[in-house]
């Protein structure tokens, strides 16, 4: 039995039906049986400029910021581009503080991208990409991407939920250095390849500094996103915003800059995939960006929005 969703219902519907799903699948082969398991899950991702809007701060605003939208949304899955370390670990602190990770002491994962002597960022802190899970997580796999020409060092940081081995959440922040962006995004893409090849369901969210029409991104995308606004796809993954209205194969902005988009809109590089023949149903929107940081709490937390998903997939047990 298979029940698929779509963005014909209401939102509200939507979620009401796919929070409910969950959906055992029995596959048989000639030695042994796998069941799969379709279930609703939800992804928050931002970038939240932990050094050039914040300056590595956590009181002015910017941890309650984060801590807030998931304590109002409480998502699965978390990603975050660009925290400060000690940004990491007040926020570790807030999620704690609010009961959110079913395992306090085994739901956070962080991963530096500037050196571990260079002072000029986040005061001296560093800053990297970070992954929060409900769920209590597993051995934790950390990449480095191929070297661009910036003083940062791109990383991929994966890790499984404990209790579902073959359910993997990513998150990655690719370079905005347009010479060496092939080189990473096929460096992601075949990391992920070699998880579904062994089985795994992949959910991968970040800053891929790359948007939906870009050629680079064809390898990624299904070939059933086939509109004006993204054609030519061969892949095998559906960026969980491809199917909005709002702009048909692109999806929604998720920045607010003078970076051109599609369909009018800016830029949209902050980006959640998810395994074409995986997924039952998905959706995702992105967020206005909040004015409640600074030291008045007026300034802009972020030149990026927060992006929620959602994504009904099935997950081998």
């Amino acid at each position: 039995m298979k029940i698929v969703l779509w963005r014909g219902a209401s939102r509200r519907l939507w979620a009401v039906m796919a929070m409910a799903v969950t959906i055992a699948v029995t596959t048989m082969t000639p030695s042994h049986a796998h069941t799969s398991t379709a279930t609703t899950y939800q992804i928050w991702h931002w970038n939240i400029a932990g050094h050039s809007k914040h300056l590595g701060s956590t009181t002015n605003g910017i941890t309650q910021a984060i801590g807030g939208s998931i304590s109002a949304r409480n998502p699965d899955f978390v990603s975050v581009n660009e925290m400060c370390h000690n940004q990491y670990g007040a926020v570790i602190d807030y999620l704690q503080g609010i009961g959110w990770p079913q395992n306090p002491l085994n739901f956070a994962r962080y991963e530096r991208m500037t050196p571990a002597d260079d002072s000029s960022y986040c005061a001296g802190a560093g800053y990297g990409v970070v992954i929060f899970s409900r769920f209590a997580l597993g051995p934790t796999d950390r990449f480095t991407l191929p070297q661009a020409a910036e003083d940062k060092q791109r990383k991929l940081l994966c890790a499984p939920v404990a209790a579902q081995p073959h359910l993997r959440f990513c998150t990655t922040h690719l370079t905005y250095v347009k010479d060496s962006q092939a080189a990473q995004l096929s460096y992601v893409h075949d990391v992920i390849e070699r998880y579904r090849a062994q089985g795994d369901t992949v959910l991968i969210a970040g800053d891929f500094n790359i948007q939906p029409h870009s050629p680079l991104l064809d390898s990624w995308y299904s070939p059933t996103v086939d509109t004006v606004n993204n054609a030519g796809n061969q892949g095998r993954y559906h960026e969980l915003d491809d199917e909005d209205p709002i702009c048909p194969g692109w999806g929604e902005q998720t920045t607010e800059s003078n970076t051109t988009g599609s369909c009018g809109q800016s830029g949209k590089v902050d980006l959640v995939f998810a395994e074409a023949d995986k997924l039952t149903g998905y959706r995702e929107d992105s967020q206005p960006i909040g004015y409640i940081c600074g030291a008045k709490r007026d300034k802009a937390c972020s030149d990026h929005r927060i992006v929620n998903a959602f994504a009904s997939v099935r997950v081998t047990e």
